[in-house]
């Protein structure tokens, strides 16, 4: 189920909720609520996990220093791609 349709549904079933005639009927529906609010919030939660994706981890992992020197290369070589570290030629 995609995030729009899981939002419709908690809606409605708020509005529902709203609209209840007994207190009882009202708490169930919050209730049913409530639990779409943490399945809903647990899938956004691992998006990035499910598309294969690393969640920032790697980002994490290079660290500051990295994305420095990538800067630093970006400049040097006037924007674009840096260009690949290549063997010094040997004739």
């Amino acid at each position: 189920m995609n995030q729009e349709a899981a939002f419709e549904k908690l809606s409605h079933c708020l509005h529902q909720a709203q609209e209840a005639p007994t207190l009882e009927q009202s708490r169930t529906l919050i209730a049913e609520a409530l639990r779409r609010v943490e399945r809903l919030s647990k899938a956004i939660l691992t998006a990035a996990v499910k598309r294969g994706r690393k969640g920032g981890s790697k980002t994490a992992e290079r660290g500051p220093d990295y994305y420095r020197e990538i800067a630093a290369k970006r400049k040097t070589f006037a924007g674009g791609r840096p260009k690949k570290k290549s063997e010094p030629d040997l004739a």
